[in-house]
C-alpha cells in the first residue's frame, strides 16, 4: 500500500459535500486514497439505505441490510491506513469542526494536525448513538462541515485537506515532527493546536430561544454550548460542555 491516508466521502448519502470535495481534490493529488461511504443512498440522495451506516459499526458481513454489510467492509479496508477520515455535512451554520467518537490518544493525536478549531468528543452515551464508523477504526474521526451546500463550505473543507496531506508529506521526511514532544499527553497536543474542545453530554428539547452553534447560552440555570440546532425532528439541539 502507497498511502497510508484514507477519506470517506457519502457516508450519508443526502451529504455528498464530502464526495465533491474529494472529487476534485483526486484530480490534483495521488497521496491519499478515498471512497464513496454509501454509494446507493447518495444515487437516491437519501441519508441512508437500508440502514443508518454511520450507526451500523463494527458491522456483519452476512447481513441482510446492507448498511451493516458496508461497516465491516469499510472497517476492514480502514486497517490497511494510519489515519481514516470520514466526511459529513450539515444544513447548519456550524462551520467545520472535528468529531471524536473514541477517546483514544492517537484520535487526539490525529486531530491536532488538522487546522481545525473546534473539536467535539462525542461518546455513545444513549443507543442511537451507538454503531458510528469511527468508533471502530484504528485511527480516525470524522470532520462535520456546515452548511454542506454553500461552495465556500467545500472549498474551506479542500482547504484544510490539502494542508493535512501536506504537513503529512513534509513529515515523512522528518526524523521527528513538531508534534514529537507533545505526545506525551492529550491536553498537551490541543492546547499546542489552540483548539477548542467540547463534549457533548445530553440533549435539549426546549424552545428555540436564540440559540446558536457553539455559542455559550444558559437555560433554566443551565449552562451549555448548543450543537446542530434543528437537524433532528426529536430534540431542539446537543448540549455541550467545554473541557480544554
Amino acid at each position: 500500500m502507497e498511502n497510508k491516508i484514507l477519506l470517506i466521502g457519502g457516508t450519508h448519502g443526502d451529504e455528498p459535500i464530502g464526495v465533491r470535495a474529494l472529487q476534485e481534490l483526486a484530480k490534483e493529488r495521488s497521496d491519499f486514497d478515498w471512497i464513496i461511504g454509501n454509494e446507493p443512498a447518495l444515487k437516491q440522495n437519501t441519508r441512508e439505505f437500508e440502514g443508518n451506516l454511520n450507526r451500523s459499526a463494527p458491522g456483519d458481513k452476512n447481513s441482510p441490510l446492507y448498511a451493516s454489510r458496508r461497516a465491516a467492509e469499510i472497517l476492514k479496508i480502514a486497517k490497511n491506513y494510519k489515519y481514516v477520515i470520514d466526511l459529513h455535512g450539515t444544513n447548519q451554520q456550524t462551520g467545520i469542526f472535528i468529531i471524536i467518537t473514541n477517546s483514544k490518544p492517537e484520535n487526539w493525536q490525529l486531530a491536532a494536525k488538522l487546522p481545525i478549531q473546534n473539536i467535539v468528543y462525542w461518546p455513545s452515551f444513549s443507543c442511537e448513538l451507538s454503531g458510528p464508523l469511527s468508533e471502530f477504526l484504528p485511527c480516525g474521526l470524522e470532520i462535520e462541515c456546515g452548511p454542506k451546500n454553500d461552495p465556500k463550505t467545500t472549498e474551506e473543507l479542500k482547504k484544510i485537506l490539502k494542508n493535512f496531506l501536506n504537513g503529512e508529506k513534509k513529515s515523512a521526511y522528518r526524523a521527528r515532527s513538531a508534534f514529537a514532544e507533545l505526545r506525551r499527553t492529550q491536553s498537551a497536543l490541543i492546547c499546542g493546536k489552540r483548539q477548542k474542545v467540547f463534549e457533548v453530554y445530553g440533549s435539549y428539547s426546549g424552545q428555540n430561544i436564540n440559540l446558536k452553534e457553539f455559542k455559550l447560552t444558559k437555560i433554566e440555570n443551565e449552562e451549555f454550548c448548543p450543537l446542530l440546532i434543528g437537524v433532528y425532528p426529536e430534540i431542539t439541539c446537543y448540549k455541550m460542555k467545554k473541557i480544554n
